[in-house]
């Protein structure tokens, strides 16, 4: 029972997370929003941008889930951050290999959380994958 309040509060936690992220996103505060994804993701799930983006694609699932022990609400959040980098890549032109492979990253690990995760459905990974689908990724 404390496990599952205690994952209920990081998700409530999270969800304002996400929020934030997409006001700073829509006012086009392109550097806050890079520093609250890269916050974020360090307080969720001890991992850095740099370092997530290096992973290659073959062994990502298999570095965060055996070598990093991320548990499937940690995947999910990763997979949040790294969508929403992709994004700002996008806002900002940067290359369209940044904005890809961080795309790509985020489907990857949003697919095998649809496939393996204990998770209760979740209407915005569905769409998020529906639209990362459409890339071609």
């Amino acid at each position: 029972m404390l496990k599952r309040d205690y994952l209920v509060k990081q998700f409530e936690e999270f969800g304002k997370v996400m929020a934030i992220l997409l006001g700073l996103k829509k006012d086009g505060l392109f550097p806050e929003l890079s520093d609250a994804i890269e916050e974020s993701l360090k307080k969720y799930t001890a991992l850095e941008i740099k370092y997530v983006e290096s992973i290659a694609h073959e062994s990502l699932l298999e570095t965060l889930t055996q070598e990093k022990k991320l548990n499937d609400e940690q995947l999910k959040m990763l997979a949040d951050l790294v969508y929403e980098k992709g994004e700002y890549y996008a806002s900002i032109n940067s290359t369209e290999e940044a904005s890809t492979n961080c795309y790509k990253k985020a489907y990857l690990i949003y697919l095998f959380l649809k496939e393996n995760a204990t998770l209760n459905y979740s209407l915005d990974m569905h769409y998020k994958l529906e639209i990362l689908k459409k890339m071609e990724l």
